[in-house]
C-alpha cells in the first residue's frame, strides 16, 4: 500500500528565492514609479510626500540582473551581515562558558517550592537577555534543562518551553535594546538606534505579565490533572547540573556590564552598528580571558562556533536584501507601497497601524527570520508609514511586535520548533496553548498602538 505523503512547509530559504523570482516578474507588470522626496532638517531623515506619486520609465530585471540579485543584496547588506557575525560570535564565547546555564541551576535550587515565584523570574531573565542582546538561537541549550525542572515540579513540558521561549519573546519582541530587531530596523527607517525605548518598555512589561500568567495557569491545571511525572521524566536525557562558581559570576557580571555600558553608549553617544559590535567583541574576548585563561586558539575557535551559528540568519539576510534590490533597480518600490497606501490610507491611522502589525505577523509566516524580514519590510513600511500619517517609529514598533510575538504560532519558526522537538512536545498540542497567548498579545499591542498614534511616538 502507497503511504501517504505528508504536506510540508516550505524552507524559508526556499521561500526567499521564490519571492526572488516573482519580484523579477513584477518588474514586467507593476507600473514604474516615484515618490517625491525631502530631507527633514531636524532629524535628516529622508522622507516621502504624500500625493506625490508619479509614473516614469520603466526597468525591467535582465537575467543577468536577476541571477546577480543574491551577490548584490549580499553586498548591499554587507553592514548587517557584518554585524550579526561580531554579535553572534562573541555570545558564542558566552554561551560556550555554561555560566546562564549555571546561574539558572542556582536560581531553580534557591527558590525550589516556589514555583509560581520561580517562574516568573526565569521568564524575566530570559524577556531580559531578549530584549537586550537579542538571545534567540542561543537558549536552546536550556530548553531541556527548564522543561526537567518543570517535570519535578509536577508541570508539563509545555511549561519549560514557555519559560524559555516565550519568555525571550517577551522581551525579544517589544526590543528596547534588541541589535537584531529594533537595531537594524531603526536604522532602515533612518531612526536614532534604541529610540522611543519608553514604549518598547511598556509594551515589553505588559507582554511579560500576560505570559507569566498564562504559563503559571497552564501549570497549576496541568498538575490539578496530573499527578505522576516519572514516566514522562524517564523520556529525557537530565542534563549535568554543576553548582555556580566564581567563574561563572565573573562572566554574569562582565554580561551585565555590557548591558549598561551598551545602554549609556546608545543613549549618550548615539552608538551604532560599528560601536554596538566593538562593545561586544570586547565582551567576547574578555569573557573568553576570564573563561580560558591566556588559551587564545579557544577563545578564537569559540568565536568563530559562535559565528558559523549565524551563517543562516545571514543567508537569510542577503536573499532578503535581493529582493529589494530588484524591486529598487526595477522602480516599482514607489509603487508598491502607493497601492498599499491606498487602503490603508482611508482608515484611521489608529487602525492603520493595526493593519501593519497584523501584516507582519502573517509575513512572519514566510519569512520568519526577524533580521530578514526587517531588511524585506521596513524598506516598504517607512515609505508607507509617511503616506498613511503614521510615524515611522510606530511603524517600527508594529513591525517589531507581528514578527516577535506571532513566533509563538509560525510552524516555519525555527527556535520553537527546535524547542518544542526538545521538549518532545507535539506543534498541535502547543498550538492549543500559545494561540490564546498571542491573542491576548494582540489585544495589548493594539492598545499600545494605539497610544503610539495618540501621543505621536516620534523618534525620541
Amino acid at each position: 500500500m502507497e503511504k501517504k505523503r505528508k504536506l510540508k512547509f516550505p524552507d524559508t530559504a526556499f521561500l526567499l528565492m521564490v519571492i526572488i523570482f516573482i519580484a523579477a516578474l513584477l518588474t514586467y507588470i507593476v507600473p514604474a514609479g516615484e515618490f517625491d522626496r525631502i530631507t527633514d532638517e531636524e532629524t535628516g531623515r529622508t522622507l516621502v510626500q504624500a500625493g506625490t506619486y508619479h509614473l516614469t520609465q520603466g526597468n525591467p530585471t535582465s537575467l543577468v540582473e536577476l541571477m546577480s540579485s543574491v551577490f548584490r543584496g549580499l553586498v548591499r547588506a554587507s553592514e548587517i551581515v557584518a554585524f550579526v557575525f561580531v554579535v553572534g560570535g562573541s555570545f558564542g564565547i558566552v554561551s560556550r562558558t555554561g555560566a546562564i546555564a549555571a546561574g539558572i541551576s542556582a536560581l531553580i535550587k534557591k527558590l525550589h517550592g516556589s514555583e509560581s515565584i520561580l517562574i516568573a523570574l526565569i521568564m524575566t531573565v530570559f524577556a531580559i537577555c531578549g530584549a537586550t542582546f537579542g538571545m534567540a538561537e542561543e537558549s536552546l541549550p536550556f530548553v531541556v534543562i527548564l522543561v526537567v525542572a518543570a517535570l519535578k515540579m509536577g508541570y508539563d513540558p509545555i511549561v519549560g518551553v514557555s519559560m524559555v521561549v516565550v519568555g525571550i519573546y517577551c522581551g525579544y519582541s517589544p526590543g528596547p535594546l534588541n541589535p537584531f530587531n529594533t537595531g537594524i530596523a531603526q536604522g532602515i527607517a533612518e531612526l536614532p538606534t534604541f529610540s522611543g525605548i519608553g514604549l518598547r518598555l511598556l509594551l515589553m512589561v505588559g507582554a511579560l505579565i500576560i505570559a507569566i500568567f498564562f504559563t503559571i495557569r497552564h501549570g497549576h491545571k496541568y498538575k490539578k490533572e496530573n499527578n505522576d511525572n516519572d514516566a514522562i521524566l524517564a523520556t529525557y536525557e537530565i542534563p549535568e547540573e554543576r553548582d555556580l562558581n566564581k567563574t561563572d559570576i565573573l562572566v554574569l557580571l562582565t554580561l551585565a556590564a555590557t548591558i549598561i555600558g551598551l545602554i549609556f553608549g546608545v543613549v549618550k553617544y548615539g552608538w551604532y552598528f560599528i560601536e554596538i559590535s566593538a562593545l561586544f567583541f570586547g565582551m567576547g574576548i574578555l569573557v573568553g580571558f576570564i573563561y580560558h585563561k591566556t588559551n587564545l586558539e579557544k577563545i578564537a575557535l569559540d568565536f568563530v562556533a559562535g559565528a558559523c551559528e549565524m551563517t543562516t540568519a545571514a543567508i537569510f539576510i542577503g536573499l532578503s536584501r535581493a529582493i529589494l534590490v530588484i524591486l529598487e533597480d526595477g522602480i516599482i518600490m514607489d509603487s508598491i507601497v502607493y497601492y498599499l497606501s491606498l487602503p490603508l490610507g482611508k482608515l484611521n491611522n489608529v487602525f492603520g497601524a493595526w493593519g501593519i502589525y497584523i501584516s507582519q505577523g502573517l509575513i512572519n509566516i514566510f519569512i520568519p527570520s526577524s533580521t530578514g524580514q526587517a531588511v524585506v519590510v521596513m524598506p516598504i513600511l517607512s515609505p508607507l508609514s509617511d503616506v498613511i500619517n503614521v510615524s515611522r517609529q510606530t511603524a517600527v514598533l508594529a513591525y517589531q511586535a507581528g514578527d516577535g510575538f506571532w513566533n509563538m504560532i509560525t510552524p516555519t519558526h525555527s527556535v520553537l520548533m527546535a524547542s518544542l522537538g526538545l521538549a518532545k512536545v507535539p506543534f498541535g498540542k502547543w498550538f492549543k496553548f500559545a494561540f490564546p497567548l498571542v491573542l491576548a498579545w494582540t489585544i495589548w499591542v493594539f492598545v499600545v498602538l494605539a497610544i503610539a498614534v495618540i501621543i505621536g511616538y516620534g523618534p525620541f
